[in-house]
């Protein structure tokens, strides 16, 4: 069972209040070899605020406040006895039925940032500037796996403050930004921490005065951004309890990741093409994303006596998440929209290519990668635009690095009816055709020895239908 509540509360007419919560109850039966193994509960709440105020006679004050705390809670318990494998010893055990397992997690946070609009020498500013904080409290237990081995109990924090001016001059465009990013785990197993200043700046130009070419800007961005680790990443610990037994190593000395991008592109927008009141907007973009101290999971052989894994009971290996020197990931991007008013087309698509680099040289393809896609999007408007009807066909290409993934084509239909000003119902309906296909983003390794395989399959035909009414005009 699930619920959603929405509101929205306008003190005046310069400030609103939005508020909401989502809720999840729900249980179920995992099956394993046709049998009937675990019976697991979950509950989750999302609570979210969001406040705005503004003032069209006080250029200074365009202030957002968004706040947000999710709990999670997940117990599962084994419904017959399951062999095992002790997290400490590595041994194998056998868990009674009744043995539970828990997860509990609480995320907090917050989002402040204002913007200020001034004029100096005839020059435009947009002055934003704000800070965030994130807390993740988590509490694992119990002995029957699961989530509770793979996220380890503990606290992470990251918090930021920034601040970044966006300034336009006739046919230039100046953005211009900093950002200080901090981050604090702790655990039983350890705690680390670290910070850092990245800055970003981008540069568009529009030179053209005509009317067909007015609406054409080149751009250029450098920008460095910051990721710590998780709690997963830096303190998993202990030894995998099922299928297979080996040591999962913590890290606490895992660095966090700096990626430094480069990308140029270009905008194009404009009206009244082919007929009165159509609109056409493309852009087109080339990335390149250099990541330093880049974090992914390794596979260590307890052969090599410098790897630091030990020999136990299960299989001679352990697996870390350790650090690389860099990864290099990089791509194109492309999307134009056609709107005629009673009816409008669209074309997407996105090519993503990346490899690691070892601090020893060695280059490996990235399994990470998500597919390369192109989407092609139809719908047409009815019933004085209140009714919307369309489709879309989206190709997936495999990623190159991706042993197991296989290309894939999705076709979704939609639509959309505005009753009232007050009342809207969408439909959706994706994956039409029940393709079987998984997403390259959810690789992982099982077996003896571990081969790459997917942890999970993507749903077949889904179907939505939402209902949206409005209170209070």
């Amino acid at each position: 069972m699930s619920g959603l509540l929405k509101t929205t509360i306008r003190p005046n007419e310069n400030s609103e209040l939005k508020l909401g919560w989502n809720g999840t109850s729900d249980g179920w039966n995992e099956v394993g070899g046709g049998t009937l193994v675990n019976d697991v509960d979950l509950e989750a709440n999302t609570f979210t605020a969001r406040y705005n105020i503004t003032d069209e006679d006080k250029s200074w004050l365009d202030l957002h406040v968004n706040a947000s705390y999710n709990k999670t809670n997940m117990e599962m318990t084994s419904l017959v006895p399951q062999n095992r494998f002790d997290p400490v010893t590595g041994l194998p055990i056998v868990l009674p039925a009744g043995s539970m397992s828990t997860f509990d997690v609480g995320t907090s946070g917050i989002d402040i940032w204002n913007t200020s609009r001034f004029e100096t020498a005839g020059i435009a500013h947009e002055l934003t500037y704000g800070g965030d904080w994130v807390g993740d409290d988590v509490e694992t237990g119990g002995a029957a796996g699961g989530a509770s081995f793979y996220t380890p109990s503990g606290k992470r924090s990251v918090s930021g403050a920034y601040i970044q001016d966006k300034l336009t001059w006739d046919w230039l465009e100046i953005i211009a930004g900093l950002r200080y990013d901090s981050y604090k785990l702790e655990s039983d197993v350890g705690e680390t921490s670290g910070d850092r200043l990245s800055p970003r700046i981008t540069v568009g130009v529009s030179p053209f005065e005509t009317a067909s070419l007015a609406g054409l800007q080149f751009y250029g961005t450098y920008a460095e951004g910051y990721r710590s680790p998780s709690l997963s990443e830096t303190l998993i610990s202990g030894n995998h309890p099922a299928g297979v037994s080996f040591p999962f190593l913590p890290n606490p000395d895992l660095k966090p990741e700096t990626g430094k991008t480069v990308e140029f592109g270009i905008n194009y927008k404009r009206d009244d093409i082919l007929e009165a009141g159509d609109a056409f907007r493309f852009k087109a973009a080339y990335f390149n994303n250099d990541v330093e101290d880049y974090i992914a999971d390794v596979t260590l052989s307890a052969f090599d006596p410098t790897s630091g894994c030990p020999f136990g009971p299960g299989i001679p290996i352990c697996v870390q998440y350790q650090n690389f020197a860099k990864a290099k990931i990089n791509g194109f991007e492309m999307e134009g929209v056609y709107d005629a008013g009673w009816g409008y087309a669209g074309l997407s698509a996105s090519i993503i290519d990346g490899h690691t680099i070892s601090y020893d040289g060695e280059r490996a393809e990235l399994l990470t990668i998500p597919s390369s896609q192109v989407t092609a999007q139809l719908g047409l408007r009815f019933l004085e635009d209140k009714l919307t009807v369309g489709g879309e066909v989206q190709y997936n290409g495999k990623p190159k690095g991706n042993p197991i993934a296989d290309d894939y084509t999705l076709v979704n239909v939609f639509a959309s009816y505005q009753a009232s000003d007050n009342f809207k119902i969408d439909f959706r309906a994706d994956n039409l055709f029940d393709v079987k296909y998984a997403n390259p983003l959810n690789i992982t390794t099982s077996g003896q020895p571990p081969e790459p395989v997917f942890a999970a399959y993507e749903p077949g035909v889904t179907l939505k239908l939402a209902a949206t009414m409005r209170f209070g005009g």
